[in-house]
């Protein structure tokens, strides 16, 4: 047996880059993060410049491959992740020639709207599942062809964050198979390609990299990558998978029916299935698991509200925090607990820049509902938390509805790790929530299935009978459901009773 038996993830995530290093066994050694900033150009807009990217990786990378208990000649393989999707727009060289669109990014509209005039939708829900919406790749892609035609022109290929430090790492051009469904290009029965919907969308086929499945080793690290991060020239480079994907292996879905949640910038509603999603109001995507598919409900902004919070009002947490040597965000957690369930009648729609699933609107906004003289900033936090929980209780309704039902849920991101948030949930679904035994985020998924391209397990699903352990559960509050019952219907009742007003607002000019 090989001696290099240490595994490395990294997730390229919206607000930061994550790494991590694992034994075969799932014990964390070590972990590092680093924010890095989205740029908002104009209402709409949402891009992170791809070198920023890099930069963090290679910072995350030295610090948790120098850490006491790692030797990082002992990395049998590494497995990178990201927030999907996004365009990433690269010459011959793989130098970007346009700052990245990424997932949030809802410039192509026009696109969509002229999709839908010259596209029967249905044919590509029947081949790659999902819907035309400016958050999956064709649009952007369209968008670049005709407001950046400079850019366009000197494209040599269209990456993906993962891609696009994959490349950095290898030197070689890739996409792994999880990101298909996210392209509206893609066959999803046959992981490839689709030759139809590359004609009806007038996309040109030699602008996208090969396709990889997610464990298929891509290539190793160059002697300049080494130098740039720490991994050992020559360790093996895994195609990886999108952030949703490598959450799911985090959990341990390889199993129809299993689910999860990921809170992190967004939520992420995650479906286990044997069969690919055909509906219109939830949308695919791609399994590490050959053979699964996962059925996705996302939001945008639930963790990105709680960092908006923090950023524009919680200006006293964070310096408090500063010399606590604390996480902000465990101040605010502290603040919201001392609100009581319903936040004292505040509802909080999380709609802060459009809204993925299910109701697909670029102009939804933010909503506080219920604002009176006796609200308190740990209302305001809590009415945050539990907004996010109502609308992923919308998305697991939605996904009963199209015949997947969710029976309970693991929950797993940076959200997971408030308590408060975790039973918040449990209540509003009414359903049990679980931790994970070792809650490292999307970069642990990666580091299980870097396992399997580097031979340690033959299969995902033997990786994850070993690396995966239960952590901590919460129970729902029975007590509790009338009162969440209540607040989930005045929910719901708010974005059709505001969406006109919204596409109004939408209307007005500065």
């Amino acid at each position: 047996m090989s001696n290099a038996e240490l595994l490395v993830g990294l997730d390229i995530g919206t607000t930061g880059a994550k790494a991590i290093v694992s034994d075969r066994h799932g014990r964390v050694l070590a972990q590092a993060g680093e924010e890095y900033p989205t740029h908002f150009p104009q209402p709409g807009w949402a891009e992170q410049d791809p070198e920023v990217w890099w930069q963090a990786a290679r910072h995350v990378l030295n610090k948790v491959l120098t850490a006491p208990n790692v030797t990082a000649q002992a990395v049998a393989a590494i497995g990178v992740s990201c927030q999907a999707p996004s365009l990433v727009a690269v010459d011959a060289q793989g130098v970007p020639v346009h700052p990245a669109l990424i997932w949030m990014d809802r410039r192509s509209e026009p696109q969509c709207d002229a999709l839908r005039a010259a596209v029967d939708e249905t044919l590509i829900t029947r081949i790659n599942g999902g819907r035309i919406d400016p958050y999956f790749l064709a649009p952007k892609l369209l968008w670049l062809r005709d407001q950046a035609p400079d850019a366009y022109a000197r494209t040599h290929t269209v990456l993906q964050a993962n891609g696009y430090i994959v490349h950095k790492l290898t030197g070689v051009f890739s996409m792994d198979s999880s990101h298909g469904p996210l392209t509206l290009l893609f066959d999803t029965e046959r992981q490839q390609w689709s030759l139809t919907l590359l004609a009806a969308l007038q996309v040109d086929s030699a602008k996208l990299p090969p396709v990889f499945a997610c464990a298929e080793v891509v290539g190793t690290v160059t002697a300049g990558a080494a130098a740039a991060t720490g991994l050992p020239a020559g360790t093996p480079v895994i195609a990886g998978m999108t952030d949703g994907t490598a959450a799911a292996v985090e959990v341990g879905l390889v199993r129809p029916g299993q689910a999860a949640e990921m809170t992190g910038q967004s939520t992420v509603l995650l479906v286990c299935s044997d069969t690919p999603y055909r509906g219109r109001n939830l949308f695919p995507l791609g399994h590490a698991v050959p053979g699964l598919h996962l059925v996705v409900g996302a939001m945008v902004a639930t963790g990105g509200a709680l960092r908006w919070f923090r950023d524009q009002l919680g200006e006293s947490e964070v310096a408090t925090a500063a010399k606590m040597g604390v996480d902000p965000f465990e101040l605010l957690s502290e603040k919201a607990a001392q609100s009581p369930p319903g936040a004292n009648r505040l509802i909080f729609l999380p709609y802060m820049y459009g809204e993925r699933s299910p109701i697909w609107d670029s102009a939804a906004r933010g909503v506080f509902f219920g604002l009176s003289l006796a609200t308190t900033k740990g209302d305001l936090v809590r009415a945050i938390m539990e907004g996010a929980a109502y609308g992923l209780r919308h998305n697991v309704e939605t996904a009963a509805v199209d015949g997947f039902p969710v029976a309970e849920l693991t929950c797993v991101g940076g959200g997971a790790r408030s308590a408060l948030w975790n039973q918040i949930k449990a209540d509003v679904l009414q359903r049990p929530v679980a931790l994970p035994g070792a809650a490292s985020g999307a970069a642990m998924g990666d580091a299980i299935v870097a396992a399997v391209g580097a031979g340690l397990y033959p299969s995902i699903a033997e990786a994850v009978a070993t690396m995966v352990k239960p952590g901590r559960s919460y129970a729902p509050q029975p007590e509790l459901a009338a009162l969440y019952n209540g607040g989930y219907r005045v929910y719901r009742a708010l974005y059709p009773a505001l969406r006109q007003a919204f596409h109004d607002l939408a209307e007005v000019k500065a």
